[in-house]
C-alpha cells in the first residue's frame, strides 16, 4: 500500500478540500486582489464565511453560544449539540441562564478528535 504523502493526516476530504482551495485563493489573492474580493463576497453571500480568513480573539474560559462554538469548530451548530449530548462537550450556564459552551472545551474536544483521527489512519495505513 502506497503511503499517502498529505501533511497533515488527521484531516478529512473536507479539511483537505478547504486547504486545497484556500491555496487557491492565497495564489488569485497575490496576483487578482480585487477579483479575489469578489470572489470571496459572492462566497460570503452563499453563507461560506470559511473562505476568507478571520482574526477571532477569545479567552479559553469564554462562553460561547453553539452558533459561536459550531464557528470556532468549523462545524454546524447541531454538531455542537450533538457533541453535548454525547458526552464530548461540557455544557455551561450563560448569564442570562442559557446553555452556553467554554471555548477551551470545544477546542480541546476538536484536537481530542483530530489525534484520534490521525492515530487511526497511521495504523490503518500500518506506520505504527
Amino acid at each position: 500500500m502506497t503511503a499517502d504523502p498529505w501533511p497533515w493526516p488527521a484531516d478529512t476530504p473536507l479539511d483537505r478540500a478547504r486547504r486545497i482551495a484556500q491555496s487557491y485563493r492565497e495564489a488569485l489573492a497575490a496576483i487578482a486582489p480585487d477579483r479575489c474580493t469578489q470572489l470571496d463576497d459572492r462566497a460570503r453571500e452563499y453563507g461560506q464565511d470559511w473562505v476568507t480568513p478571520q482574526l477571532v480573539t477569545f479567552g479559553m474560559d469564554d462562553l460561547l453560544t453553539a452558533i459561536e462554538a459550531a464557528e470556532l469548530a468549523g462545524v454546524t451548530a447541531q454538531v455542537i449539540y450533538q457533541w453535548a449530548y454525547r458526552g464530548h462537550l461540557p455544557r455551561c450556564a450563560g448569564p442570562d441562564g442559557a446553555t452556553r459552551y467554554r471555548a477551551g472545551d470545544v477546542l480541546d474536544h476538536v484536537a481530542r478528535t483530530r489525534r484520534r483521527r490521525a492515530a487511526t489512519k497511521v495504523v490503518g495505513q500500518q506506520h505504527v
